[in-house]
């Protein structure tokens, strides 16, 4: 005749087996705690980041819109300057064409006071 009890292991006192089961339970849920906290703290860390991004990303569009109205203006500038430019160098060469025939208009007035002045 078997004198063990039924279900258990010789030696081995009644319940040990539920409260070992019980333990591992009680220290996988610690771990799964542990590991979940460690995981919101990373998880928090890279909102904080994505969102330091979002705002630099924002803030560089804003530099780039300031940019390119800049450079819009400072082409706006460059073609003013430009026909400023080709103004003024149509001007030089009508000026150009004065001094010549002021120098020629002054050339013939001498010719002709040495002609007319000296008799």
């Amino acid at each position: 005749m078997n004198l063990r009890p039924p279900g258990y292991e010789p030696g081995e006192l009644p319940d040990c087996s539920t409260w070992l089961a019980f333990g591992i339970f009680a220290l996988a849920l610690v771990a799964a705690a542990v590991f979940a906290a460690f995981a919101f703290g990373r998880l928090k860390r890279l909102t904080a980041a994505a969102e330091a991004i979002q705002a630099r990303l924002e803030e560089l569009a804003r530099a780039s819109e300031e940019l390119e109205r800049r450079m819009a203006h400072a082409q706006e500038r460059a073609e003013e300057y430009e026909r400023h430019r080709a103004r003024m160098e149509a001007s030089l060469e009508r000026l150009a064409v004065l001094t010549t025939a002021l120098s020629e208009a002054r050339g013939r007035v001498k010719r002709l006071q040495k002609t007319y002045l000296r008799k």
